[in-house]
């Protein structure tokens, strides 16, 4: 199921009102446990959005840092961004990133991923006997915060976001001005706040 929204509940969405865009997926929860995958795309089709075509992180990156870095941190990031500048008629229009593609390579083995720029979604399981939602909720969100590139996501058992069993997470990709990667991914929990920077050079 996908849910459009009109422009003014996209952008309160945007702005990370998580509480907001699960009250609307409420209106589509399966009734008696049975659990719903629930969607919701926000394309970029505002003008203020597709004003700004973005940065191209496209290429092979290597983690600059010791020999030796956390298992979890990948050590290197190969990225694909596409770029669209015609319209479904095949008119020019403004130029954008459409989406972006990442294969982390970690010392256990490469994990791939891919994420459409400017669209916030999520997953919301049923409603249990006593009309409380029976498992966790999820969201997910990548867009532009002036020219660095946000990835968001997180869950949680709770009424509301930060409530239950819940973690969030957080990667920021901005270029230098030097021409590295600098990646800051903050994680959030009830155990508390980390928060880790990385720089990756081109190879």
């Amino acid at each position: 199921m996908t849910v459009t929204n009109s422009s003014d509940r996209a952008s309160d969405v945007l702005d990370g009102h998580a509480d907001l865009y699960f009250e609307l997926l409420k209106e589509h929860t399966a009734p008696m446990g049975k659990v719903l995958r629930v969607v919701l795309l926000i394309a970029l089709m505002g003008s203020s959005l597709l004003a700004q075509t973005g940065v191209d992180f496209t290429g092979r990156w290597m983690l600059d840092s010791p020999s030796q870095p956390d298992p979890g941190i990948p050590t290197a990031l190969s990225v694909r961004q596409s770029l669209v500048s015609t319209n479904v008629r095949g008119e020019p229009m403004q130029p954008f990133f459409k989406d972006i593609t990442i294969e982390r390579q970690f010392e256990s083995g490469t994990r791939s991923e891919t994420h459409q720029i400017g669209v916030v979604g999520g997953t919301v399981s049923g409603l249990g006997p006593d009309g409380k939602s029976s498992g966790p909720r999820g969201y997910h969100a990548v867009k532009w915060d002036a020219n660095a590139l946000v990835f968001e996501s997180g869950s949680y058992t709770g009424a509301t976001p930060e409530t239950g069993d819940w973690t969030e997470r957080r990667e920021v990709w901005t270029l230098e001005l030097d021409g590295r990667l600098h990646v800051v991914i903050t994680t959030r929990s009830a155990a508390g706040p980390r928060t880790v920077s990385l720089v990756y050079r081109r190879r």
